[in-house]
């Protein structure tokens, strides 16, 4: 997906020159995250998820998803560290579970927030067919460190039939 971006990026420049192409494709990718999937009519905006609190903050991250009848699922957003202490990070996981059997997890997000950054995005992506996604939101010891507060939401397509 980041080639993509990065194609559509070269291509606005070639075609249009710098200004022109970072004021076209760039807001649509930076809203969506580096390396996030780019934001469809069929998507679904679920809002914000944020895991319980620790003693000086805790993790949130603004979460679009696509159909469930996509051949690959994919949760995307922006993931944030509101914890104050610099040894805590946000992190984001999800466990799909697919439509002929079993169960798989995707690489864990992590984001420490430093030097003012407040967000970057995320994109979790399934290997096939779901039925059911648990994302589970949690404020992480640093980089490698366990994770604790953690809170997780569990989305259904039925869910998604309002």
């Amino acid at each position: 997906m980041r080639t993509v971006v990065r194609g559509l990026l070269l291509a606005g420049v070639l075609a249009t020159g710098l200004p022109a192409a970072l004021s076209t494709t760039a807001p649509a990718a930076a809203e969506a995250g580096t390396g996030a999937a780019a934001r469809t009519a069929g998507d679904y905006d679920l809002g914000t998820i944020r895991s319980s609190r620790k003693h000086s903050g805790h993790a949130k991250a603004k979460l679009w998803i696509t159909s469930f009848s996509e051949k690959h699922f994919q949760a995307y957003g922006s993931l944030y560290d509101l914890d104050r202490h610099p040894g805590h990070c946000a992190s984001i996981r999800a466990e799909f579970h697919y439509l002929k059997g079993g169960s798989g997890r995707s690489p864990e997000r992590r984001f420490c927030a430093s030097y003012g950054r407040s967000r970057t995005g995320y994109l979790l992506e399934s290997r096939g067919e779901i039925r059911r996604v648990d994302l589970r939101i949690c404020v992480a010891d640093g980089r490698r460190g366990p994770v604790s507060h953690c809170r997780t939401e569990t989305i259904r397509d039925e869910d998604l039939a309002w």
